[in-house]
């Protein structure tokens, strides 16, 4: 059993920076920082920069160490969390936050394709496989081998030629899928699966926490799951708008990212919240 905590340093959770990308990204490190600066804790969950693509690396990484340091500089607790697009960059896979009442991971461990609307997709399954099949039984269906498994997956995505990598202007696999009939109806098949995939990986892997927050799809929204709550936080591009999960001491909320001429600041109305007490309850009953 785990209890709602008494006292909870403020958090942001973002997802889906995409730093590096001309188009269909955050705007700025800049932004960024002071989106989050006001926050004790910033917890970056996946795909914060584009440290898989050749062309967008340089730029990508210099807008992280931009971001980086100016959150260290006002006092933030920075916890960057790998994606598939900058999984060679950081190493944490997941976080339990308030005594494991709060689950994050980016979301890329519940397809064996990794992302079912990339270019890369089949190349990425079969390097799933090969990674499941040289670990151990007992360590490939534990959370952490599960993890290491999909992480060494999306390295086949690192490898593309020329020819098969989104342009480095900007685009998306996720919008090239848009185009394409099939690999629409694998995005469409995704997000509608989404939530259940989350409920399932956490019931096989033995986490407890009533709330999942995760990133990867770019499909913003909350779901119910039996008594968990499932939080995704978008994308700061292609398709939709970002959110932001926002913990502090009256409980969690999924919030709306806006940008304005005075830069990214969280909507007033909270697209939903809810009470550490109905949250500890949640818990309890699991």
């Amino acid at each position: 059993m785990v209890f709602a905590p008494t006292m909870v340093a403020s958090t942001i959770i973002l997802s889906d920076l995409h730093l590096g990308r001309t188009t269909r990204a955050a705007v700025s490190p800049e932004s960024i920082a002071d989106l989050c600066a006001p926050f004790d804790r910033v917890v970056l969950n996946g795909d914060v920069y584009e440290a898989h693509h050749p062309s967008l690396k340089e730029r990508g990484t210099e807008s992280w160490h931009t971001l980086r340091d100016r959150l260290v500089s006002a006092g933030c607790d920075l916890i960057p969390i790998a994606g598939n697009h900058d999984a060679k960059a950081f190493d944490r896979r997941e976080l339990f936050l308030e005594e494991g009442l709060v689950w994050v991971t980016h979301g890329d461990v519940l397809d064996e394709s990794i992302a079912p609307w990339s270019l890369s997709a089949k190349r990425m399954a079969l390097a799933w496989k090969k990674a499941a099949s040289q670990i151990p039984v007992h360590q490939r269906i534990s959370r952490e081998g599960q993890l290491e498994i999909a992480r060494l997956a999306g390295f086949a995505e690192w490898d593309l030629g020329p020819k098969d990598r989104v342009p480095p202007a900007g685009g998306t696999s996720l919008r090239k899928a848009m185009r394409d009939p099939g690999r629409l109806i694998s995005v469409l098949r995704y997000w509608k699966e989404c939530p259940d995939r989350a409920l399932r990986f956490a019931h096989t892997t033995n986490v407890k926490a009533p709330i999942l927050v995760l990133g990867h799809s770019h499909n913003a929204g909350r779901w119910r799951r039996e008594d968990r709550t499932i939080l995704n936080t978008g994308a700061f591009g292609f398709p939709g708008r970002p959110y932001a999960v926002v913990l502090d001491n009256r409980g969690v909320a999924l919030r709306a990212v806006e940008l304005s001429d005075q830069g990214y600041q969280l909507a007033d109305t909270p697209y939903w919240s809810d009470a550490w007490d109905a949250i500890r309850a949640q818990s309890s009953s699991d």
